[in-house]
Formats: structure tokens, sequence, C-alpha cells
């Protein structure tokens, strides 16, 4: 990510292998960079080789704008790949923060929530790096190390929805929300669901049900259902 104070950036590895490898990309040829920040440049090559890829920042570019309300998406974590799948689709969906959760019944083994658990984030910061390069988006989500369930319902937020399985009573977005919020938090559970306890705790704390489907969804598929919604209400919101 470069630093726009900077003429020429250096590449890291995994980028600089994206561009030699991948694009097949020699010093000369356009690119463009972004920081991860919501900034976005015009740049040149300058060199490309086995040992190092060099940029040279030329001008800045107008970035995607960011929507206006910034969506947190807290999620209970999921095993083996789901996460990833998540990440990527949250991250070219909008959201400004992804939270993993420790829920009542989530089935991750404890070593995914220690120092394997910060490996995984440093994946899942990767693979939101390469999902915001193919969507076109200049701004990154923030993660943050596992957070227990009831932390997460002690953050503060405009709107607050917990996606809900059809055999709790809840509701959808079909309404026009009353304003743009500023923030909003979609709560996911994990692939066991909530918990009778987590849903009523979640309530008390001012949590709107949020009904998505007749059918009970993947954990994995359920983000990418509620923030679609969420992106259609908002779409209709006054402002």
């Amino acid at each position: 990510m470069p630093d726009v104070a900077l003429p020429e950036v250096t590449l890291p590895a995994d980028e600089a292998h994206h561009v030699t490898h991948v694009l097949r990309l020699e010093a000369g040829d356009p690119v463009i960079v972004f920081d991860g920040a919501g900034h976005e440049w015009d740049a040149r090559l300058i060199v490309a080789n086995k040992r190092e890829v060099i940029v040279g920042i030329e001008q800045g570019r107008t970035p995607v704008l960011e929507p206006a309300t910034r969506v947190t998406l807290a999620i209970g974590l999921l095993k083996g790949s789901a996460m990833d799948e998540v990440v990527r689709d949250a991250t070219a969906l909008g959201v400004s923060a992804i939270v993993p959760m420790l829920t009542a019944h989530c089935a991750v083994p404890k070593r995914a929530r220690g120092d394997e658990g910060l490996e995984r984030i440093e994946r899942w910061q990767r693979i939101a790096v390469s999902s915001a390069k193919q969507c076109g988006r200049a701004m990154l989500p923030t993660f943050t190390t596992v957070t227990p369930f009831m932390d997460v319902l002690r953050a503060q937020s405009d709107l607050k929805l917990i996606c809900l399985e059809p055999e709790f009573p809840g509701v959808g977005l079909d309404a026009d929300l009353a304003a743009m919020p500023h923030s909003a938090i979609v709560l996911v559970g994990p692939e066991g669901g909530w918990s009778p306890g987590e849903v009523a705790a979640a309530r008390l704390a001012g949590y709107r049900g949020l009904q998505l489907a007749p059918l009970t969804l993947r954990a994995e598929l359920a983000p990418t259902v509620a923030l679609s919604q969420l992106w259609a209400a908002l779409g209709r919101t006054k402002t």
C-alpha cells in the first residue's frame, strides 16, 4: 500500500508475485495502486522482476465512493474456508469492519482463537485485499480479534440487526428506514445458529430480529443475503 508522499513504492512480496506471475506485467506498464484507506493513484511499473517490483506514483484518482452508512459485520466463527468466503463477499459488499465472534454454538477449536487466530486474521486481510482489487474498492474493512458475543452486544450503533433462523420471530427490511443511519451492526450466527439466550440478550440490547428467508440459510451465505437486504433498504432511505 503506497504512502502518497513517496514518488516510488516497492510492492509487498505477494503483490509483486501477482504483478509479475499472474498479470505478467513489465516495466513501463500502467497500474492502479490503493492504500486500503480510500485513496487511489495512477502509477507505472519502474522495476518488475523476480526480486522486486517498484511502482512510480503519477497522480491521484477519484475512487468509488464508500457507502454513507458504516456497517460492521459480526459473525460467529465458522469452520474451514467458510470464513474466507464471508470476508471476500463482505468486502465487496462494502462493510467497514468484520468482527469474528465467539458464540454459544461456535464449533471452531480453541487453537483458532489464540495465536492461530491472529494468523487467520492476517489471512483474512490478504483475502480482503484480493477482493477489493477485484471489485475496485479502495477501502479495506478492519478486523478485530475473536470477541465474545456479549462484548459485541455492547457496541454502539444507530441500527442494530441480528439475523435469525426461521424458528425465531423476526421481520424483514421491506419498509423504508426512517432516516439514513450513520452506523449499523449486523450479527450473524455460526453453523449451529443462535441459542435462545443469545437471541433474548440481543433483543434486550436493542437489536432488531431480521428474517432473511423462509428456509434456513448456510452460515456463510447469510451475511451476503443480510447485507444485500440492508443496502436495498438504505437505498430507499430518505436523506
